[in-house]
């Protein structure tokens, strides 16, 4: 008798305590296919930031659930690829709207390019069209985007400054101290055009930046299957 009681004294607690650590595996295991869950639901609903928080906070708190953090693997990759598509529709209708919005911008400007001596031609507004030898200071916008303001002395001498748009200064800072309203609104134009040609190459350059991720992604599925 006194050693059943010893053995249940002994064992029940070893038991009790192999049970206890059983369901808290089982619980930790559910917790975290829950995350994994819920993740993939973000995903489905474009909340992708969302989905990365939430697979980082699995992977964090529960360590030791190797099979859920695999299947996390895959489905990171399934994340990444599924962003790229959504974020390459928004950067691609985003781009067209820019080029659309160039293209009409260019209406307000003149292309002046002599096909002889010229491989880039300069957009000027129609008031300065022309010969320039009646003019002190022009502004014009290449064909690659790039933004000059020319002054013009009394020596017929031209004084070039190439506008960097990097520089957050506003069309009104590049005038020169002896410019006229009608020289501060040519500016203004010139710069709202240079500055469209600079959205467009940046979205371009975001669109086929996604694309490489797009590609990337596709065919590392493609070796996985």
């Amino acid at each position: 008798m006194k050693t059943f009681i010893y053995f249940l004294r002994v064992s029940l607690p070893i038991a009790l305590l192999a049970m206890m650590l059983m369901s808290c595996g089982e619980s930790n295991k559910k917790r975290a296919y829950m995350l994994l869950g819920e993740a993939r639901m973000a995903m489905v609903q474009n909340n992708h930031w969302l989905a990365h928080e939430l697979i980082d906070s699995m992977r964090v708190t529960y360590p030791k659930e190797t099979e859920c953090r695999r299947e996390a693997l895959l489905f990171v990759d399934s994340l990444e690829l599924h962003e790229a598509k959504y974020e390459f529709a928004k950067a691609d209708s985003a781009l067209t709207c820019k080029r659309n919005e160039l293209e009409k911008m260019k209406l307000n400007f003149v292309l002046e390019k002599d096909e002889r001596y010229q491989s880039v031609g300069y957009y000027v507004v129609p008031s300065q069209a022309g010969s320039k030898t009646h003019l002190n200071f022009f502004a014009e916008v290449s064909e690659d985007g790039t933004m000059q303001l020319v002054t013009i002395d009394k020596n017929r001498k031209y004084s070039y400054t190439t506008v960097s748009l990097r520089e957050d200064h506003g069309s009104m800072a590049l005038l020169p101290a002896n410019a006229t309203a009608d020289d501060a609104l040519i500016v203004e134009k010139c710069y709202q055009l240079a500055k469209l040609f600079a959205d467009v190459k940046l979205g371009e350059d975001e669109v086929k930046r996604l694309m490489v991720k797009i590609r990337f992604y596709e065919k590392k599925f493609e070796q996985q299957k």
